[in-house]
């Protein structure tokens, strides 16, 4: 029985530990109007669910070139943990995407 037990627990804990996974996260940050690179853009990343987005963070600035990556680990046991991106920098208009977490973003200027 205590057999039993211990390997009922090392399943329940494998499948949790299974259920994380490892997002990449890598986007470049454009003017909208001129299709340039934006460097200096602050970008904050946030996962969670139903709007409540403190289960995991990450934040950062675009390089020269407008590229902003990072790693983060998401939570999947009871459903994947959406991501809420959002971009800012002076002179542009504050951008607040969820789910949008590769590829090429455009900025409108104010």
């Amino acid at each position: 029985m205590k057999t039993f037990f211990k390997i009922l627990v090392l399943f329940a804990v494998l499948t949790l530990v299974a259920c994380e996974s490892q997002r990449h996260i890598s986007v470049t940050v454009v003017d909208e109007y001129t299709g340039q690179a934006l460097d200096s853009v602050f970008v904050q990343v946030m996962a969670g669910k139903d709007g409540n987005y403190d289960k995991n963070s990450d934040e950062g600035y675009t390089d020269e070139a407008g590229i902003y990556e990072t790693y983060m680990m998401i939570g999947c046991t009871f459903g994947c943990y959406d991501i809420q991106m959002t971009y800012t920098k002076v002179g542009y208009e504050k951008l607040v995407q969820l789910n949008k977490t590769d590829g090429t973003i455009s900025l409108k200027k104010d």
